[in-house]
């Protein structure tokens, strides 16, 4: 992608993908260092695309990092997976399937659009400066799912420049 209308483009053409993550990962919620099944959609989803994935990070955090094919720095990108314990009532048809846990904070359009950037990026790695690190992190609503991961030392192997 050498320019902003080719990003637009690219997004646009993987509106519909996006869109069913986010309802699949709002149909499926799960509360902090619980994201099992979301760990395993984000994994397979990022594996797919040749990035290489480490799971298990801070109990079910996900890390993917994609090498692009010039030398240049590493950026990390972080998003959230975990859900809150509220009962939907939003009537959508793809409302949570989980009883009195949803995605009340957005973190399900969080996981939906970094996969998408993932995608995006990946099939233009040979105009890609560096790497860039997919951070997928657990249990962000208070349960110290970010504390965990620096602690299992998600900040190396590579350290990110920017984030």
């Amino acid at each position: 992608m050498n320019n902003k209308s080719e990003l637009v483009e690219k997004a646009e053409f993987y509106f519909e993908y996006t869109r069913s993550l986010r309802r699949d990962f709002h149909r499926h919620p799960e509360l902090g260092f619980q994201e099992i099944r979301t760990s395993g959609v984000i994994a397979r989803e990022l594996g797919q695309l040749g990035l290489d994935v480490t799971t298990g990070i801070a109990k079910t955090g996900v890390v993917g990092l994609l090498e692009g094919e010039k030398p240049g720095p590493t950026i990390l990108l972080r998003f959230d997976m975990d859900a809150l314990p509220v009962t939907e009532e939003t009537g959508a048809d793809y409302a949570s399937q989980t009883a009195g846990v949803m995605h009340a904070c957005g973190h399900d359009g969080h996981m939906a659009a970094g996969i998408t950037i993932a995608r995006i990026l990946s099939e233009s790695r040979q105009h890609l400066k560096g790497r860039v690190k997919f951070i997928f992190q657990p249990a962000e609503e208070g349960l110290g799912g970010a504390a965990l991961m620096i602690q299992e030392g998600i900040l190396c192997d590579p350290s990110p420049d920017y984030a």
